[in-house]
């Protein structure tokens, strides 16, 4: 048998340097630059392994492995935005006749929330050993939906919002993608 050896493609990958949620129905994208977090979590429906084993001797084994469904998204943002806080939270923001923001009303207590379809995207860059943009990386989740916002304000710190986000994707769907781009607009 002879052994093949393949060189992997290595990239050196840092920041966020943007992030976009896009409303699935209408199409309208949310681009925000101050994200400075996203942790990303695979939400799977775990497999079992059942033995058989009769006193020292294993005689058999079921396996049934992990599936993947979707991707849990905490996002980290530096700023206040209440349109992304209505997108995920699933509220209402109401604004002025100059379009200048004067209210946030989180769903009514005790009703089930529509929540809408989102697409999370995510841009990182790749570094060259100086410093530059050699090209960015993008993360693409479908079907995500905005859970409850926690609120964490404290004296003396900036507050912080973190947005949690669950996307599903659906039958015969890729749950992420992956993409070089050489610029983003």
């Amino acid at each position: 048998m002879s052994e093949t050896v393949k060189k992997l493609d290595e990239r050196v990958l840092a920041n966020i340097v943007r992030a976009e949620i896009t409303e699935e129905d209408t199409g309208d994208v949310y681009v925000f630059t101050t994200s400075s977090e996203a942790s990303i979590k695979p939400y799977a429906s775990e497999g079992t392994e059942k033995i058989h084993r009769v006193k020292n001797t294993i005689l058999a084994s079921l396996r049934y492995e992990d599936i993947l469904l979707g991707y849990e998204i905490k996002l980290v943002n530096n700023t206040f935005c209440p349109e992304l806080l209505a997108l995920v939270d699933g509220g209402e923001v109401t604004n002025d006749e100059d379009g200048n923001f004067v209210s946030y009303a989180a769903p009514v207590v005790g009703k089930v929330t529509e929540r809408k379809n989102l697409t999370v995207a995510l841009y990182t860059e790749e570094l060259d050993c100086d410093g530059e943009t050699l090209e960015y990386i993008k993360f693409t989740f479908r079907h995500a939906k905005g859970k409850p916002v926690e609120y964490s304000i404290k004296d003396g710190e900036f507050f912080i919002p973190e947005l949690t986000l669950h996307s599903r994707a659906k039958t015969g769907e890729s749950s992420v993608s992956v993409e070089v781009l050489k610029n983003i607009d």
